[in-house]
């Protein structure tokens, strides 16, 4: 469940950043993809993917507890 939490506010905080961008910029959804991905920015890039990895890998690994602990209680 956290793990489905965490990847849905990565999506709604890339499609906030993406509408921000729209209206500041205006500039059609495509350039704005692309800016936001662009490859010359590779510090941006790496920022942005080891957030997601760490905040993926974290909400695993909170998942894998609740499922232990109901397991635990339900065996009790």
């Amino acid at each position: 469940m956290v793990t489905m939490a965490s990847f849905l506010v990565f999506i709604l905080l890339t499609s906030l950043v993406i509408v921000i961008d729209i209206t500041t910029y205006h500039r059609s959804f495509i350039e704005v993809w692309g800016n936001l991905f662009y490859l010359d920015i590779l510090t941006g890039r790496i920022i942005l993917y080891c957030t997601l990895a760490i905040g993926f890998i974290s909400a695993i690994i909170i998942d894998i507890r609740i499922l232990k602990k109901k397991r635990k209680k339900q065996t009790i």
